[in-house]
């Protein structure tokens, strides 16, 4: 059976024992990796890049002719030459020059392969974020059940109230008019539901239409990493840095290369004259070089040259500025993660309790007649709101975390 059976079931047969949310992230994570058709194209380019190294050493094809010579002039036919000269030329490069190739091969194959895990990484940070889309408006959707199911309750307790006397039909109008609300939000957040389990079934490969199961109650770790650490940890974690890296080794190897043309290249040939004549046959050896120093070829020589060395202190600058953005990026991502985890804790620790025991209080006091509906109806309205709110702000921070885990390049040991 496979290892995915449990991922994509429908909402309706929710399991007995729910699944640890890290292992169903896991394997949506490794679901994702393995059928994602982005990732595999991602793939294939590095394997391009790998192939290509093998050519970089290999020599020019030879060169193989046959000349016919000496035909009469009174025929059209060259098998009556009185000579027949069979050559064999090769073209070998100066030493060193295959190996400098081979090296901006295999940097181009190691910026391929950087490129390749930065993808991996950035899919990663989409499977996350949509999973927990799909926690959030999951939860948003028990919370606007239970304040549906409020709203009703007060309902019946204002049209006790009406019913002698004590209350006015508007008051029973205003609360009807809330759970029409509710009901409208409803219907946005079964969307917003289905938008992001459709994305993350297409990050995955797997038909749109399948629903997640319900996902367990996500429990806060601890936040306690350091941006300077952070900062650190990116610098040599980072793939999109590994790729420019290579970026600049490869053009380093090129301007080398560049600079090695001036070497000249040599020629060795062999011919085996085959005379009719009478005469013996003969045969000779030829050898011969290239002459970079020519003056025609010089001048062009020389600005692949300087043009080799603006390339490598390009990248050089490339990649100092990278470096700096990432660190700019962590510490960025690490201030909004820190902000948005401190709205959290005083969401669950201090509004969400008191404004849950603020709207009881009231209730209570309304049905004694000792609060005024308004006041009731006001209560109702924050509470409703802050428990959007605290899921909404989860969302936020989950979201961010991952986003600064992308900006480090490594994941951090706990997912939430």
């Amino acid at each position: 059976m496979s290892k995915y059976f449990f991922i994509f079931l429908l909402i309706s047969s929710v399991p007995a024992q729910q699944p640890d949310p890290k292992i169903l992230l896991d394997s949506l994570i490794a679901l994702s990796l393995k059928n994602n058709f982005q990732l595999q194209g991602e793939r294939a380019g590095v394997n391009i890049a790998k192939t290509s190294i093998g050519s970089a050493t290999m020599w020019e094809a030879p060169l193989f002719s046959v000349a016919w010579m000496d035909i009469p002039t009174a025929s059209s036919n060259p098998l009556e030459a009185m000579e027949r000269v069979y050559a064999f030329e090769q073209m070998i490069p100066f030493p060193g020059k295959n190996s400098t190739r081979r090296n901006a091969a295999e940097s181009a194959a190691a910026m391929a392969e950087a490129n390749y895990q930065a993808a991996e990484q950035n899919l990663i940070l989409l499977v996350k974020k949509q999973f927990i889309m799909i926690y959030t408006a999951q939860r948003r959707l028990e919370v606007n059940a239970e304040n549906q199911q409020l709203a009703r309750q007060m309902i019946a307790a204002v049209q006790v109230k009406y019913a002698v006397g004590q209350s006015g039909q508007a008051d029973v109008l205003r609360l009807e008019t809330e759970l029409s609300l509710l009901e409208n939000q409803t219907a946005q957040l079964t969307q917003d539901l289905h938008r992001a389990t459709a994305m993350l079934n297409t990050l995955c490969n797997q038909p749109l239409s399948r629903a997640l199961i319900r996902l367990p109650e996500i429990i806060l770790s601890p936040f306690t990493p350091f941006s300077e650490e952070l900062q650190q940890i990116a610098v040599s974690r980072r793939r999109e840095l590994a790729a420019m890296n290579s970026e600049v080794e490869m053009n380093r190897a090129e301007w080398l290369m560049a600079r090695q043309e001036r070497y000249p290249d040599w020629m060795t040939a062999g011919l085996y004259r085959e005379r009719g004549d009478g005469r013996p046959d003969s045969w000779e050896i030829m050898l011969g070089l290239t002459l970079p120093i020519a003056p025609w070829y010089n001048k062009k020589l020389h600005s692949r040259i300087e043009a080799g060395r603006y390339r490598l202190e390009q990248s050089q600058v490339e990649w100092q500025s990278m470096e700096s953005m990432i660190r700019f990026e962590v510490h960025q991502s690490w201030l909004e993660v820190k902000t948005s985890r401190e709205r959290v804790d005083r969401f669950r620790q201090s509004i969400l309790p008191n404004a849950q025991q603020s709207m009881e209080v009231l209730l209570s006091a309304y049905q004694t007649g000792q609060a005024d509906f308004t006041t009731l109806l006001d209560s109702f309205r924050m509470l409703q709101m802050y428990k959007d709110d605290y899921y909404m702000e989860i969302e936020k921070y989950l979201s961010r975390r991952f986003e600064l885990e992308r900006a480090v390049g490594q994941e951090f040991d706990v997912y939430f």
